[in-house]
């Protein structure tokens, strides 16, 4: 990390809480995060739903990871929630 960091500018916005990153997680969504996805916005809401419902099992809360589910959400819209267990939820 600190090679990382020695090349770019870094700006630690001391975001740490589950609860400050979905808050983040949902005011980025917010402004058009996912708005060139090709679907409704309430496929859009489901997906960050699915991701604050499941915030402790995830493997990684981040942006990152509601483009994961925003991608299966887009490909699988029937029953992309199981594929999204299957690959972002840690097992149970």
């Amino acid at each position: 990390m600190e090679a990382l960091e020695s090349r770019c500018h870094y700006v630690d916005l001391t975001i740490d809480t589950e609860r400050e990153k979905m808050l983040r997680i949902k005011q980025i969504v917010r402004e058009g995060m996912l708005d060139d996805y090709d679907m409704p916005q309430e496929r859009k809401d489901d997906v960050v739903e699915f991701i604050d419902e499941n915030r402790t099992r995830l493997r990684e809360l981040s942006l990152r990871t509601v483009l994961k589910c925003a991608d299966l959400a887009k490909s699988f819209p029937s029953n992309w929630r199981d594929y999204a267990a299957t690959t972002v939820l840690r097992a149970s």
